[in-house]
């Protein structure tokens, strides 16, 4: 039989390296699995010259995985999902692993979710959406493997948090040194337990140094609804006040604003957060509250890798509350913001 286009088999990788089938199927495999460094090197010196690929959905049959990652969101519109979710998808593929969007506008799709047996198959779950609270996560996914980064999070649990202040902080004594002693603060999404508390964080400081907070909403996080709220505002501007967004998006907003009022001298009154690269582009330069992206995503994927890789035992008492026990406190990382002061416009 002609085989010329025919693509090569796990079977024509073992006789060419003269292993087993079972022994090429060890070293294709991608884990640690005990295997002789000859034998080893002879299966993937046989597999390149052959041009082996490996089949995934069987590869993933025989490791009882997917292969898959799930990034559970609520939507995907602010600039600095853009940068986030790029070096996040990197991190995955890093891994060996391929990342699976899942978007959760309301509770109405956690519920479709829950009947689509495709996207809970995965080898785990990061949990960005605020809609899902870390005992609903455990039963949305078939694996124990779940991340909260929604700034929520239960002892025996897997998270990745921010520390927001030290950044906030920062800022309004910046603001404060600058002469500001009214604000405007443009907030995100209210139902965010993160945006909860970040804005606790910025109402906390400015009270601190006798910053009277004038007017305040939230805008979602997006450009035009911020826009919109400062057009719509009697807002009696001066150099005491200053506005502050916690997106870059709405930071953006704010600058066409004062554009569009024919303010001027403004940019050291404008304070974004996100730290993306539009705070320091073109006509849109401020300074921003923000953390090193590439920080945030090597902390979930050392933590993927752990949840991974470790033996996870569940409560032999209640098997039914899907609680964990997990051995170290590696389980739950923080990592810290900082104040970036734009100093090209200030």
């Amino acid at each position: 039989m002609n085989r010329k286009n025919t693509p090569p088999t796990l079977s024509d990788v073992a006789a060419l390296a003269e292993v087993s089938k079972a022994v090429a199927s060890r070293a294709l495999s991608g884990k640690n699995r005990p295997i002789s460094a000859d034998k080893k090197a002879r299966v993937l010196q046989a597999a390149e010259s052959l041009g082996y690929v490996a089949n995934p959905f069987a590869q993933s049959l025989a490791n009882n995985e997917t292969g898959l990652i799930a990034i559970v969101v609520n939507h995907l519109s602010d600039v600095s999902d853009l940068t986030l979710f790029d070096s996040l998808i990197q991190g995955i593929q890093s891994i060996g692993k391929q990342a699976l969007f899942v978007r959760l506008k309301s509770a109405n799709d956690i519920d479709e979710l829950q009947k689509n047996a495709f996207v809970q198959r995965v080898d785990a779950a990061l949990i960005l959406s605020d809609l899902i609270e870390p005992e609903l996560a455990g039963s949305l996914f078939y694996t124990n493997n779940i991340i909260m980064l929604n700034g929520k999070s239960q002892e025996m649990g897997y998270s990745v948090k921010v520390n927001e202040e030290p950044g906030i902080k920062d800022a309004i004594d910046y603001a404060n040194s600058k002469g500001i002693k009214r604000a405007i603060l443009i907030g995100g999404r209210q139902s965010s337990a993160n945006e909860i508390q970040r804005v606790s964080h910025y109402l906390a400081h400015l009270t601190r140094h006798d910053i009277t907070v004038e007017a305040s909403a939230f805008c979602d996080y997006s450009y035009n609804e911020a826009l919109a709220y400062l057009t719509s505002s009697s807002i009696k501007d001066s150099e005491e006040l200053a506005i502050f967004c916690t997106s870059d998006s709405m930071a953006m907003a704010a600058v066409d604003y004062f554009k569009a009022n024919a303010i001027n001298h403004y940019s050291h009154r404008i304070f974004g957060f996100d730290n993306t690269e539009f705070s320091r582009r073109g006509d849109y330069q401020f300074s921003t509250i923000g953390f090193n992206k590439l920080d945030f995503v090597q902390s979930i994927i050392s933590v993927v890798k752990q949840a991974q890789y470790t033996q996870v035992n569940e409560k032999k008492s209640d098997k039914s509350t899907n609680e964990k026990w997990l051995p170290s406190t590696e389980s739950h990382l923080i990592i810290e913001t900082q104040f970036y002061l734009n100093h090209n416009r200030l």
